[in-house]
C-alpha cells in the first residue's frame, strides 16, 4: 500500500473509531437513564443489560459514523492543505479515496455478516432483562397452520430448543382427522421428537352404530421438518426480529403455507441492503467537499455535508419503516434506494477516472 493509501485510511480509522464511540456511549447513557427503573437488581445483570444496549446501538450508529468519519477527515486534510498537496503530487481524486472507501465497505459487510448471528437478536436480550430479570424466555399459547395442520403449542422455549403441552391436530379441509398430544417435545438437526404421545383418531364417516374414537399411546413421534422454534417465535412475536439465516429460512419455510411473508422480506433487506449506504455515501460526499478553504467555507461545507447525511440516513430508516408496516414494497423502500446512491456514486467515480 502507498504511502499516501496508509495515511489516510489512518486518519479515517481513527476519526471513524472517536465519532463511533462517542456515539454508542451517547446512546448508551441516555437509554439507561430512561429505563432506569426497569434496570435489574444484579449488579452483573445490569452490566450485561449495559452492553446489550451498547449492541443494540451500533444498529443506528455505524453507517452513519463511517459517512461523519469521512467529513471529519476531509475537513482536516483541508484545514492543514494536506488535500491540495496530495493533489499536487500528481495523486487523482478516485486513487485518494479508493482506501477510504474500501475501509468503510469492509466494516459494512463485516456489520452484514454479524447480523447472520445471535447479535440480531440483541434486543430480545435486553427486553428478557427488563421484563423477568434474566436470560429466561418463552412464548406461550401458540396456534398456527403448517403442512395442512393444526398447531397449538402452550409454551416455547426457543432459545432451549423445546415446548410443552402441544397438540396436532391433522386436517382434511375442514374434518379433523386425527389429533396428537405430546406433554413435550425437543428440535435437533431438522426434526421435532414429540414424547409422551396420546393418539386419537376420529372415524371418517360418522354414523349411529359405527366405530368411534381410536386412541393410542406412543412414547416418541418422531417428525421430520423445517419449522424450527425460531420460526415459530418470530411468527407469534411481533418484534420483528430476525437474524440474516432465520430470515431466510422463515421465508423458505412459509412461502408455500399462504402467510404474508413481505414483513420478513423487509427485515431481510433492511440487514443486508441498509448498511451499504454508509460506503457510497462516503464516495458521493467526498467528491463534493472543497478542496481548500481559501475559496469555500468549511463551516458551511462541513454542515451541508452533515445535515444531507442524516436527511437521507433519517429518510432510508422512515423507509424501511415503511416497508416492515406494508406501505411499500420493499423492494422500492429499501433496494432501490441504496441501489440510486450506488448508481450515482458510480458515476461520479467515473466521471473523475
Amino acid at each position: 500500500m502507498k504511502l499516501f493509501a496508509r495515511y489516510s485510511a489512518f486518519i479515517y480509522l481513527k476519526y471513524f473509531f472517536i465519532i463511533f464511540i462517542s456515539l454508542v456511549g451517547f446512546y448508551v447513557v441516555i437509554d439507561t437513564l430512561t429505563n432506569l427503573k426497569n434496570l435489574p437488581t444484579s449488579a452483573n445483570l445490569q452490566l450485561i443489560y449495559v452492553s446489550l444496549t451498547a449492541l443494540i446501538s451500533i444498529n443506528y450508529v455505524l453507517p452513519i459514523s463511517l459517512v461523519l468519519a469521512l467529513i471529519v477527515t476531509m475537513i482536516n486534510l483541508t484545514r492543514s492543505n494536506e488535500l491540495v498537496s496530495f493533489y499536487a503530487l500528481g495523486i487523482s481524486k478516485n486513487r485518494l479515496i479508493m482506501p477510504i472507501f474500501i475501509i468503510s465497505f469492509i466494516i459494512s459487510i463485516g456489520y452484514i455478516g454479524l447480523c447472520y448471528t445471535p447479535f440480531a437478536y440483541s434486543k430480545e436480550r435486553q427486553e428478557s432483562l427488563e421484563d423477568f430479570q434474566s436470560f429466561e424466555r418463552s412464548t406461550k399459547w401458540i396456534f398456527l397452520r403448517f403442512e395442512n395442520k393444526f398447531i397449538y403449542i402452550d409454551e416455547l422455549f426457543g432459545d432451549k430448543q423445546n415446548a410443552t403441552n402441544i397438540r396436532i391436530f391433522d386436517m382434511n379441509g375442514s374434518q379433523i382427522l386425527s389429533q396428537i398430544t405430546a406433554k413435550e417435545a425437543s428440535y435437533k438437526d431438522g426434526t421435532w421428537r414429540l414424547k409422551d404421545n396420546t393418539i386419537t383418531t376420529l372415524p371418517q364417516d360418522i354414523k349411529l352404530g359405527g366405530s368411534g374414537l381410536k386412541s393410542s399411546n406412543q412414547d416418541e413421534i418422531i417428525i421430520a421438518n423445517s419449522f424450527r422454534p425460531r420460526i415459530i417465535e418470530n411468527i407469534k412475536n411481533k418484534d420483528n426480529l430476525y437474524s440474516i439465516k432465520d430470515a431466510i429460512d422463515s421465508i423458505n419455510t412459509l412461502k408455500n403455507e399462504n402467510i404474508n411473508i413481505a414483513k420478513i422480506k423487509s427485515v431481510l433487506y433492511s440487514m443486508i441492503f441498509f448498511p451499504l449506504f454508509a460506503p457510497f455515501m462516503v464516495l458521493i460526499l467526498y467528491y463534493y467537499m472543497p478542496v481548500t478553504g481559501r475559496f469555500a467555507s468549511l463551516a458551511i461545507a462541513s454542515f451541508g455535508a452533515i445535515f444531507i447525511s442524516l436527511c437521507i440516513w433519517g429518510v432510508l430508516f422512515l423507509l424501511i419503516r415503511f416497508s416492515i408496516n406494508g406501505a411499500i414494497m420493499a423492494e422500492l423502500g429499501i433496494i432501490l434506494p441504496v441501489v440510486i446512491l450506488m448508481l450515482f456514486a458510480g458515476y461520479k467515480f467515473y466521471q473523475h477516472r
